[in-house]
């Protein structure tokens, strides 16, 4: 004769049957309770902890990858089982067939501590922190209990070019899910899972050194198409550290060239600025307009190693060549004004040997 409990495992399984995907991709514990033999329930869970696995300090305007390591130090913290159900299977299917399916849920039962399909979304804290995450959320798969992930996660940053020196704290939330338990399904010992997702939100601290920060100030020029002139270029230090023997550098392109293109500045304190000075020359045919010339400086920090600063924009403004009949008029006045003051010394000289020869004689 049927029992009335394998009539309804008869039917349960053609429903199963019906919903595969639902049960492999793990369902509900009601469920799973009234298809399947629930011989344990395993205390535990996962937990996640998070380090950097990379240098903590980075520099102002610095592009770099935040690498950050996983570990899972979830423990399973007991075992309860259900007498009840061993007995009744064990009066139902035999004792060997029993402690089968129940060796084989324990197993099972036993991966409450895997975190599975991680997502992990890092941000600063403040979000006015002079960070910028590049890529914010990634997907790092699962992690065993006593593991680590395979490689770190990878999160690329790009430090603020006007950051304040000083120790930002990033926060890291982590999704996952876990397997929350696992029943047998006798005769035929097909397992059964249900989830349970769980959060956590962890912390990171990056460190942004101090060091000089240079800024364009203030440009000085007075360029025309075709000349030859000067430029004066002010740089401040609007860093928090000293730059010693510093060494401001430009680079010309096209209307201009330069042979004098480095100016010696000093040490720059926080807060102090220099002026360099550069001899310009213009090309005839240069377009009338607005040119960004490019700079940088080189500078030793407190410990004598060499630095150069990101590149800095030095603004400079072209006017048009002064006509060739102006400069005619221009040189003309120049002239006169040299025979007017030649004429002033050799007139008074020559009165005065006129007057010497009349007082000899």
């Amino acid at each position: 004769m049927i029992s009335f409990k394998n009539v309804k495992l008869l039917v349960i399984a053609v429903i199963l049957l019906c919903c595969m995907q639902v049960a492999s991709a793990g369902i509900d514990e009601d469920v799973v309770s009234e298809i399947a033999s629930d011989y344990y329930d395993v205390y535990g869970y996962p937990h996640l902890t998070a380090n950097l696995a990379c240098d903590e300090a980075f520099e102002r305007g610095e592009e770099a990858v935040l690498y950050i390591n996983l570990m899972n130090d979830g423990q399973i913290t007991g075992y309860e089982a259900d007498y009840e159900e061993i007995e009744d299977d064990i009066a139902e299917y035999g004792d060997t067939l029993t402690r089968s399916f129940m060796s084989s849920e324990l197993a099972s039962d036993r991966a409450i501590t895997k975190a599975e399909s991680i997502r992990a979304t890092l941000s600063p804290v403040d979000p006015d922190a002079p960070v910028d995450v590049r890529l914010d959320t990634l997907l790092l798969g699962s992690v065993s209990s006593g593991k680590s992930l395979g490689s770190p996660a990878a999160f690329p940053i790009k430090i603020y070019d006007d950051a304040e020196a000083g120790t930002y704290e990033l926060k890291l939330d982590v999704s996952y899910r876990y397997q929350r338990d696992s029943a047998v399904a006798p005769p035929y010992g097909d397992t059964y899972y249900w989830y349970e997702e769980m959060d956590q939100t962890m912390y990171v601290t990056i460190v942004i050194e101090e060091e000089p920060y240079f800024r364009v100030a203030n440009t000085g020029s007075d360029l025309q198409a075709g000349d030859r002139e000067t430029i004066n270029v002010t740089y401040v230090n609007n860093g928090d550290d000293t730059a010693y023997d510093c060494v401001a550098r430009i680079s010309v392109v096209d209307p201009f060239t330069s042979t004098d293109d480095e100016s010696y500045l000093g040490d720059m304190g926080p807060g102090e600025s220099g002026t360099a000075t550069f001899e310009i020359k213009v090309a005839d045919d240069a377009t009338v307009k607005t040119y960004s010339i490019n700079s940088e400086i080189k500078y030793k920090d407190g410990h004598d190693e060499s630095h150069y600063s990101e590149g800095l924009k030095a603004t400079v403004d072209v006017a048009p060549a002064t006509p060739f009949g102006e400069k005619i008029k221009d040189n003309a006045s120049v002239a006169l004004g040299l025979i007017f003051m030649v004429g002033v010394v050799v007139v008074p000289a020559h009165v005065l040997l006129n007057k010497k020869k009349v007082k000899d004689k």
